[in-house]
């Protein structure tokens, strides 16, 4: 499974390509800092499976990240890995931002045109105890926007992201 951050526009036509192209930039830099490779390889776990597939980014200059917030890089390469890896794993696609008190950060679409909110959080180290999950989960459960839910923690020092599934029935 390829996670090619890269593609994010192709992925999610209604994201703004100058959106795009910044999730893209901010993955790089904070795979980067990590010491990645483009197209090295990244833990995926999906529900109670897993697997590995690669990560792909564009070529920025290790420099570059001196002038950004490192908070927000790891936020916005969480975005840039999550909504990737939901496009390609899940076959969902954006509808729209979702906004403050509505438990997630967006609202997908998927195959049956039924909705899903999704909520995304990114860690540069390991998710002890999977708490940081745990944590979004909890948000997400209370997310209104619709009855199926996701939460996804990408853990960018190893790589790894892990996306819980939350059906209507378990919120």
């Amino acid at each position: 499974m390829d996670l090619d951050v890269t593609r994010l526009k192709e992925m999610h036509p209604v994201l703004a390509i100058e959106m795009a192209a910044q999730y893209a930039y901010q993955a790089a830099i904070g795979l980067n800092r990590h010491n990645h490779q483009s197209g090295g390889r990244i833990a995926i776990s999906i529900g109670n499976g897993s697997c590995h597939g690669r990560v792909i980014w564009g070529a920025v200059r290790a420099e570059e990240a001196e002038q950004l917030d490192y908070h927000r890089v790891t936020e916005e390469a969480a975005e840039a890995i999550s909504l990737a890896l939901v496009r390609v794993a899940k076959d969902w696609v954006i509808r729209r931002r979702l906004q403050r008190g509505e438990y997630a950060d967006w609202l997908l679409v998927d195959k049956a045109n039924e909705y899903v909110a999704l909520e995304i959080s990114g860690i540069d180290q390991d998710d002890a105890n999977s708490r940081r999950l745990s944590m979004k989960i909890d948000q997400v459960k209370q997310s209104e926007a619709a009855l199926m839910r996701a939460a996804c923690v990408v853990e960018l020092g190893l790589p790894r992201t892990r996306l819980a599934l939350i059906s209507g029935s378990e919120a």
